[in-house]
């Protein structure tokens, strides 16, 4: 019984990732869902008398240090079955902030971005605490990993954000009001020695090693910063993506952005000639087949 609850609970979180990426759905969105359905076979957990089954997957900096590297990323799907908000906290974050990102770095990028956010955090928490047996679980290093990202590439973006109302709010406020309000906390107990239940730590380090990475996260991207950006015609070659062309002609003007919009395309539209896949590279779409059949624009 023990091994099924665990293989139910990795494949609620694997699930929604693995069919996100087959039918080139948003990872955001997914992610949001991994861990919602997570959470959910957690309860499962809690109400048929199973809760120490997280004990498999939660990080306890000793351990890590014993050699268990995977509870690095595994304690990043787990949260405490008592608290609701906490895995509710991380997902607002994750949809409203880092679907926009998503937007500007490409499913793929994002996707690394996010899980280096993620072992930020897990190794923060370990360094701050070594040899501790006191663990450590939840999405939180992840989701300001994405605040840390998103500040460093896009800050006067604005996406839409509950501060006291709904309305659009710049990154950079989102994004500096968070990390402010996690070094003061910090301070609070690894200064004034006040008890806290929370990671702080763990949520800073998502933060930094997320912002400090992007640039290389964008380096491993098929552009160069010496691509050639040229006008977009109105006409294009490309049947059932019309949505996404309209959203490339709307944001396409800087190339992070144009880049992660006709990544896109590549992936879901065909070569109008032979119906081969597509290719991206240095800011054109190409078929795999052959170049004559198209390169545009």
């Amino acid at each position: 019984m023990e091994m099924f609850l665990l293989a139910l609970w990795g494949l609620a979180i694997l699930a929604p990732l693995v069919w996100a990426w087959r039918e080139k759905a948003s990872i955001a969105m997914a992610m949001t869902l991994s861990l919602l359905f997570g959470y959910i076979v957690q309860l499962i957990w809690h109400w048929t008398g199973y809760d120490y089954l997280v004990i498999h997957v939660f990080m306890v900096p000793a351990w890590v240090e014993q050699g268990r590297l995977f509870t690095l990323i595994s304690a990043g799907f787990a949260h405490s079955p008592g608290d609701p908000l906490h895995v509710l906290g991380n997902i607002v974050i994750i949809a409203l902030v880092g679907i926009p990102l998503e937007k500007r770095l490409g499913r793929g990028r994002w996707l690394i971005s996010y899980f280096i956010g993620l072992l930020g955090g897990s190794i923060a928490w370990t360094l701050a605490n070594p040899g501790s047996y006191t663990p450590a679980l939840g999405a939180s290093g992840a989701a300001f990993g994405i605040l840390g990202t998103y500040l460093a590439g896009w800050p006067k973006d604005e996406v839409y954000f509950p501060f006291i109302i709904i309305r659009p709010w710049p990154v950079q406020f989102i994004a500096l009001v968070y990390f402010g309000i996690e070094v003061y906390k910090a301070m609070q107990v690894y200064k004034f020695e006040e008890v806290s239940d929370v990671a702080h730590l763990a949520h800073l380090g998502g933060f930094i090693l997320a912002y400090i990475t992007l640039p290389l996260v964008r380096k491993g991207s098929s552009w160069t910063p010496e691509t050639e950006m040229v006008e977009l015609p109105i006409e294009h070659p490309f049947e059932g993506v019309d949505e996404l062309v309209k959203k490339l002609m709307d944001e396409g003007d800087e190339k992070e952005t144009r880049q992660a919009w006709m990544e896109e395309i590549s992936i879901r539209a065909n070569c109008p000639i032979c119906e081969g896949n597509l290719e991206f590279e240095n800011l054109r779409i190409k078929c795999a087949v052959s170049k004559s059949h198209l390169h545009w624009p």
